[in-house]
């Protein structure tokens, strides 16, 4: 999720929770001037800093409200009660959008722990605060449950207590610095001073570790303490050398140019081009009726093109011989290389594939596929087809102490079964996943069948 989206989201619910406070404020004004003054003579005073921060409150949960419950849609179904599974899997992928879910939990609930202690006196007392907290969050990870517009998540509970647990010491130390010293203050601000200190020091390592790493990783443990496990291969227990690779990194200024370089070979106009940029991949949608779009994606240089006129009236996907199909896919740019097995995949749709072919020091890997149209143009290309550099040979575990990974239960399972029964492995190779540095690590892959189902098990060869 970019910044502007994020901010858009805020905008739209602090308007909704303004007017809801405004509504609500005239509701009790009227309420305490005509009603409780006027007609029962009422004396009692109302204290501005209270009605100040109470509706700063109420606002508040109404935006929290509107985040989690109105922002999405009723088709969430599930329990993760598995501890800092969410922080695994950020982790594994160490893609912006999974850290975000994470400290946007946290910091969610800040302005909980600041606000409460402020509306009364009761609150300064932590029990108070964190158990009101952990009350309200809850009730919401209950009710997302319950209507199915969130999935009920422990570590939700536990980011959401962070922090209110983190607002509560903000405001205390402020409170308390005058009446307890510096030092009881510190202590107040202790939590918020750890998290930035747990989150800075695990940013940093992973920034300075030679590789990146693999989403594949397992976020929740599988069960296999019933499982029949049965294996065709006999397994190696000695450890082998195999090189690790990099794709064609792009900075965002350098894909801008290849995008725009690619899109002038079809002579279409690209001054106006709207270029959506995430953290591994920029989105570009080009003409006044976004006529054609390409997805780059910045870490190894592959990329998807689509031309909408594919859905025009009259067009249609239409077969064609492979010397017509080479010379209108070379019009792109686009070196196929040689040996590069050509397939027919659908009627007009077409694929080359490259498996591991090692050439000195680089590795040509993955598939290209194009569609072919009847106005003799191609219109679709979806380009996965790269041309890796070799960094350095690495060290890889052995299959035997893979496949002991595999019998914990750290692996990532697609068959979503939590307790597997019966495990056979048909066939064990090396192949290679791009990582969250753009590096191409060594995997293993476990051809296999679980409960009756075909599944690939992969896991991480360094």
């Amino acid at each position: 999720m970019r910044l502007q989206e994020i901010i858009g989201i805020v905008r739209e619910y602090f308007f909704l929770a303004l007017t809801a406070v405004i509504v609500l404020g005239i509701i009790f004004f009227i309420g305490y001037f005509i009603i409780y003054k006027s007609l029962f003579g009422g004396k009692k005073s109302l204290p501005k800093k209270q009605l100040l921060i109470g509706g700063l409150f109420i606002g508040y949960v109404i935006m929290v409200i509107g985040v989690t419950f109105l922002n999405r849609g009723a088709n969430f179904q599930g329990v993760n009660v598995s501890f800092f599974s969410t922080y695994r899997e950020a982790w594994n992928s160490f893609s912006v959008r999974h850290w975000q879910f994470v400290i946007l939990n946290i910091f969610m609930f800040v302005p909980f722990g600041i606000l409460l202690p402020l509306l009364h006196s009761r609150f300064q007392r932590a029990i108070w605060t964190i158990g009101a907290a952990l009350l309200f969050t809850l009730s919401i990870e209950s009710i997302q449950l319950i209507t199915g517009y969130g999935n009920f998540v422990v570590d939700d509970l536990f980011n959401n207590l962070l922090g209110a647990i983190i607002g509560y010491g903000i405001i205390m130390g402020f409170i308390t610095i005058k009446a307890r010293g510096l030092k009881q203050s510190f202590l107040y601000v202790s939590p918020l001073f750890l998290v930035v200190i747990l989150f800075g020091s695990m940013f940093t390592y992973y920034h300075l570790k030679e590789f990146g790493n693999l989403s594949i990783g397992y976020t929740l443990r599988t069960d296999m303490t019933k499982a029949t496990t049965t294996i065709d291969v006999q397994l190696d227990d000695n450890r082998t050398t195999v090189p690790v690779y990099m794709g064609p990194r792009y900075p965002k200024a350098s894909a801008d140019e290849f995008v725009i370089d690619f899109l002038g070979k079809m002579n279409l106009d690209t001054s106006n081009m709207e270029v959506i940029s995430y953290q591994n991949e920029g989105i570009y949608w080009i003409g006044d009726e976004r006529s054609h779009n390409m997805w780059f994606r910045f870490l190894d240089g592959s990329y998807s093109y689509t031309d909408f006129s594919s859905f025009d009236e009259g067009i249609e996907p239409k077969d064609v011989d492979e010397a017509t199909l080479l010379e209108n896919v070379i019009q792109f740019g686009i070196d196929i290389p040689q040996d590069s097995l050509l397939q027919k995949v659908d009627t007009g749709r077409y694929e080359w594939i490259v498996d591991k072919k090692v050439i000195g020091n680089q590795l040509i890997d993955g598939v290209l596929m194009v569609s072919y149209y009847n106005d003799n143009t191609v219109k679709v290309i979806d380009n996965q087809l790269i041309t890796y550099d070799k960094v350095r040979d690495v060290q890889i575990k052995s299959e035997q102490e893979a496949y002991n990974e595999i019998s914990d239960g750290k692996f990532r399972n697609y068959s979503q079964n939590k307790v597997i029964e019966t495990l056979h492995i048909h066939k064990v190779e090396v192949s290679y996943l791009l990582d969250s540095k753009g590096y191409y690590q060594p995997v293993y892959v476990f051809h296999s069948t679980v409960d009756g189902m075909e599944m690939t098990i992969l896991i991480p060869g360094i």
